[in-house]
């Protein structure tokens, strides 16, 4: 089982530039001095990791280091929205696109990776933390396919930014399909399942869709904004298998992420995608106690940065922007 994560935080800090060359030529002396006992025979040359953990500072976050046929997930830091990036073989889907305003931010992250092209485009549901920047993925990257959510089972979205990205969408040529359950797309060596296609509703939250991705020894389940309504559904189909890693729903709400739920999916890692000091306060208390509960070691993207769990040679790793180093699980 994966070791939990205690309740204290690197913290971001703010350096005057004087205090940053001072810690800057302490840690290029660390690393000479380990460097020169390496070469006089005292055990093997330091890695990079190694250096940055002897002189204390934050280890890079590997996003773009990661070998292209890696198999990984990439939960990207854009604030209190949803941005899921899958990898595979080379190749990539994108679940949601953030908010308009966090555009900047998905847009050099998906430059930082590399991806000039994505297999599969998803939109979990029309809300503008999950669309927001929908169109500038389509207008700037390659995009083969989209997923869309079944809106027969609720009124159909007529905001502005929706009709925006469904006009991109039509621009974009990309080949376009309604979720339902059942459903399978490859994406590199691996695949994205829809296990369920949310319910019939008013809220637009619960047209979210349960997926799960398998890529090597990697699995992934994502449901969106999914509420109550769409985890009991899936439990009673019996759709909810054991996976990994697993998204908190609707940014850690507790119109979510039942303990039934939880125990079915009885995921290692749990990633949180919400804003530092969101109006919302998200992530709920009540579901970070059932986290807890399960064993899952939980990340958070207000906390923690762009959050990436990969599997390596040695298991599954996880790696974020704010940590000191690889989180390698037990």
């Amino acid at each position: 089982m994966a070791k939990r994560r205690t309740s204290r935080r690197r913290r971001k800090t703010s350096l005057t530039p004087f205090q940053t060359a001072v810690f800057s030529l302490v840690g290029l002396c660390l690393a000479l001095g380990l460097w020169v006992g390496a070469a006089s025979g005292v055990g093997a040359a330091p890695t990079w990791q190694e250096i940055y953990t002897a002189v204390g500072l934050a280890e890079p976050l590997p996003a773009a280091d990661l070998p292209e046929n890696t198999d990984a997930v990439h939960f990207i830091d854009v604030g209190q929205a949803d941005a899921t990036l899958l990898q595979s073989g080379g190749e990539y889907c994108l679940v949601d696109a953030g908010e308009t305003d966090s555009e900047q931010a998905l847009m050099s992250y998906l430059e930082q990776m590399g991806v000039t092209r994505l297999k599969l485009l998803v939109m979990s549901h029309p809300h503008a933390d999950h669309i927001g920047s929908m169109a500038a993925v389509l207008e700037n990257l390659e995009v083969e396919q989209v997923l869309l959510p079944d809106f027969d089972k609720a009124p159909y979205p007529t905001t502005r930014l929706f009709e925006k990205v469904m006009d991109a969408i039509e621009a974009s040529g990309a080949t376009v399909s309604t979720a339902a359950a059942g459903q399978s797309y490859p994406v590199g060596s691996g695949s994205l399942q829809v296990l369920a296609a949310g319910v019939e509703t008013d809220n637009y939250n619960d047209l979210s869709q349960v997926l799960l991705f398998e890529s090597g020894e990697l699995s992934v389940l994502l449901s969106g904004d999914g509420e109550k309504p769409v985890e009991q559904a899936a439990l009673e189909a019996g759709v909810v298998p054991r996976a990994d890693v697993f998204k908190a729903a609707h940014h850690g709400s507790d119109t979510s992420n039942t303990m039934e739920f939880l125990q079915a999916i009885r995921p290692q890692y749990i990633a949180v995608s919400c804003g530092l000091g969101n109006s919302y306060g998200h992530p709920h208390a009540e579901p970070m106690e059932r986290f807890e509960l399960i064993g899952a070691q939980v990340l958070r993207t207000d906390q923690d940065g762009s959050v990436v769990i990969a599997s390596t040679e040695n298991g599954l790793q996880s790696y974020t922007s704010n940590a000191s180093k690889a989180k390698e699980a037990a």
